[in-house]
This record gives structure tokens, sequence and C-alpha cells, in this order.
């Protein structure tokens, strides 16, 4: 039930932030949802708590919300990075300011973007996914679900190998 909830939780977000748009009274909902969406992830992640990736996945979640609370409920990604990077040829310094369609990001100027540590700065070409952004919270939130899986297997496996009583 509880990672039903997180897999709402993530889609009412993912819809928040790619559709609803960033003036007026849509983006005033856009960000109170990110915003409440976001502490209901941290929540259902302390509810695993058992789980060392639970722990890690919520600092992730949290080290992501800095910067993206300062900026509207939108990740700060630097045009410089974009530009040099050559890895999305449709953005270009016309999106400067401006929400990237269908994704969570705002192309910032570096200079512009506040915990520019925290925002998306590092590019990734990951086998069949393409090149994309990240984060430093998304590596350790990347982290925190692998090493709660992990450990879930542990468990059940051990459960199946280990003598019953």
């Amino acid at each position: 039930m509880w990672l039903l909830a997180a897999l709402l939780i993530f889609g009412v977000q993912r819809f928040a932030v790619t559709r609803l748009g960033q003036d007026g009274a849509a983006a005033d909902v856009r960000r109170a949802t990110f915003f409440f969406t976001t502490a209901l992830v941290i929540v259902v992640a302390l509810h695993f708590r058992r789980y060392f990736g639970a722990w890690l996945l919520a600092a992730g979640v949290l080290l992501n919300f800095v910067p993206m609370a300062s900026h509207g409920g939108l990740m700060p990604v630097a045009w410089e990075l974009i530009d040099e990077s050559r890895a999305f040829p449709q953005i270009t310094a016309a999106d400067v300011g401006h929400q990237v369609s269908n994704s969570k990001d705002i192309v910032l100027l570096s200079e512009d973007i506040h915990f520019e540590p925290l925002s998306d700065r590092y590019v990734i070409d990951l086998p069949f996914y393409g090149t994309n952004i990240y984060s430093l919270g998304d590596f350790v939130a990347f982290a925190g679900v692998a090493a709660a899986a992990t450990q879930i297997i542990v468990l059940v496996y051990s459960r199946k190998v280990s003598p019953r009583n």
C-alpha cells in the first residue's frame, strides 16, 4: 500500500511539474503540489526507515528540494552546461528563463542559479537511456533505491534459505 502511495505521489508530482503552467493560478497549483508531494515522498521514505536505502532516498529528495524550492518548484540547469554538452540541440539561448518542455527543469544562466552545487549539473550518457543531466540529489536517491532493493532482495532470499522453525 505504501509503495502504491509512493507511485501515485510521483505521478501527481510529475504531472504538476511537467503539465501545469508557470504563470498565474496554474503556477500556484504547480508549486503547491510540488511542495506537498515532496513532503509526502519523504514521509513515505521514512515509513521504510528500517531500510538504509530509504534514508538515502529521503536525503536525495531533500538535496533536490533545496534548489527546486528556491526556483519555484523547478530544478535549475545552467544554459552554459546545456550548450557545452551539445546533448540537447533543441534547447537554445532563447530558452533561458523558461521551463524545459515536459520537464521539471528551468534553464538559467549559471550566475542566476541558487544552490548551484545541488542543481542539475552532471552530464551522463547512459546505455539504453541516452544523455541526461543529473544532480547530486538524483545520485543519492538512485543509490537509495538500489540499496533498498538490495536489502529487500537479501531479506526475502534469506527467509527462503533459512530453516523454518
